[in-house]
């Protein structure tokens, strides 16, 4: 299995690469609607892979955010390890044009 969170074209083919035969490729990141990805139909029936996409982890929320809450209230889930930056009000244009540029992580917005 191969998660690919990026959202480009290269990486979401090195993910589809690395899958073993009759694996599975989840792309998890967005891409935009320019960037291609190309198969040949040799290759999908000799390799048997599967390529699928997931929106928000596919979740239910209202099944799944009580049982997220209860990892994180008791400690099994650190969500303060998922922050790369914490920023104000003000760093918000900031982090959107990191965002555009493909830089960073996830950003907390402090206020």
């Amino acid at each position: 299995m191969a998660v690919e969170c990026v959202g480009r074209a290269a990486t979401i083919r090195t993910a589809w690469e690395s899958t073993r035969r009759g694996g599975r490729t989840t792309v998890v990141g967005i891409g935009g609607k320019d960037q291609q990805v190309t198969f040949n139909a040799l290759e999908i029936f000799h390799w048997g892979r599967t390529l699928a996409g997931c929106v928000y982890g596919n979740c239910d929320p209202a099944r799944d955010l009580p049982v997220l809450a209860d990892h994180v209230r008791a400690g099994r889930l650190d969500l303060g390890a998922l922050v790369t930056e914490r920023i104000a009000l003000d760093g918000i244009p900031a982090a959107f044009e990191n965002m555009l540029a493909g830089k960073g992580g996830r950003a907390l917005v402090v206020f």
